[in-house]
């Protein structure tokens, strides 16, 4: 009949739900927490291992500092038609987009600008303007072109990075990875903040005040998961200090100048990797200039925190965060 459990579904609700959660050091450059809640113990802690031979895999292709690893292969072949992964393929093809719909405010080049920034304070010293201006020109052009038969191009000579996507697609695929495995109920696969979750019942994260280094801190907000995916960039801790002035980590690319006017943006979206672009994104546009890129992408929210602590959320915040 319509509407009546069968046996095995009651049995199944009957039946408790085992969970495994663990915690990993020094894994895609942070702390990876993996949650898995299955039918049985054995199929959460199969689903555990899954996870982790896949973000494993993934970082084995996508860590630029291992001179092994696919992008670096990549990086260091500047000027030939290499064939790619579909995986490093697929992570290029999302920097491209998120580079057009940005308008320039997300590219991959903004790593080399970092890098600028960081050489001149360690000399205690602004980068030199000449030096700034031409590295923001060849920022400009297209790093790379995609072919369409499997290969690409680099065309930078820059430092690149890609972890602005990278890291959520890792988290993405490992989290769906496990959420595939039989008798698994529910998935959390959580980078340093960055995190996927999927399955009934969700999970309430606690958004840190971006403009306090304490750990009692009350939080700025609790934001409610389910089937989505959240990330968070911010400045207010992290960047250089010249002549008695501090300056952020996150960088303009279209300026090559730090950013000012927002200390933390916490970002909610069907997936990690969407979340992780929009939020590197949020974090260089003014707030207004990122709430309204907010407002056109739909399932999409946005929470930022400026630099004179206010708080201001997109327009879906409310209805894809409350409990």
């Amino acid at each position: 009949m319509p509407g009546v459990p069968t046996l095995p579904r009651l049995l199944r609700a009957l039946r408790p739900a085992y969970r495994v959660r663990s915690v990993y050091e020094r894994v895609l450059g942070t702390e990876v927490e993996v949650q898995v809640v299955a039918d049985s113990q054995a199929q959460a802690e199969a689903a555990e291992q899954a996870t982790l031979l896949e973000i494993g895999r993934l970082t084995g292709i996508f860590n630029r500092f291992d001179p092994a690893s696919e992008l670096r292969r990549w990086l260091d072949r500047p000027g030939e038609a290499v064939t790619l992964s579909a995986e490093l393929l697929d992570v290029l093809r999302q920097a491209d987009h998120w580079r057009r719909v940005s308008n320039g405010a997300f590219h991959p080049g903004a790593d080399a600008l970092g890098l600028e920034w960081q050489a001149a304070a360690r000399q205690g010293h602004l980068p030199d303007a000449a030096t700034l201006s031409a590295l923001v020109t060849a920022v400009q052009a297209d790093p790379w072109t995609l072919h369409g038969d499997g290969t690409a191009t680099l065309h930078a000579r820059f430092p690149l990075g890609l972890n602005a996507v990278a890291k959520g697609y890792i988290v993405d695929r490992a989290a769906e990875i496990a959420a595939g495995m039989p008798g698994v109920q529910r998935v959390l696969v959580n980078a340093g903040g960055d995190l996927r979750t999927l399955g009934p019942g969700g999970v309430t994260v606690a958004v840190a005040d971006p403009s306090t280094v304490r750990d009692d801190a009350p939080p700025i907000a609790r934001v409610r998961v389910t089937s989505g995916a959240l990330a968070t960039s911010g400045n207010a801790h992290r960047g250089v200090e010249i002549a008695g002035q501090w300056y952020s980590h996150v960088i303009d690319p279209r300026s090559g100048q730090p950013v000012a006017g927002t200390l933390g943006v916490t970002v909610v979206a069907p997936d990690c990797a969407t979340a992780d672009a929009l939020a590197t994104v949020a974090g260089v546009l003014d707030a207004a200039s990122a709430l309204a890129l907010m407002d056109t992408l739909a399932s999409c929210a946005a929470l930022i925190v400026t630099a004179d602590r206010q708080v201001r959320v997109s327009a879906r915040w409310e209805a894809l965060t409350s409990p």
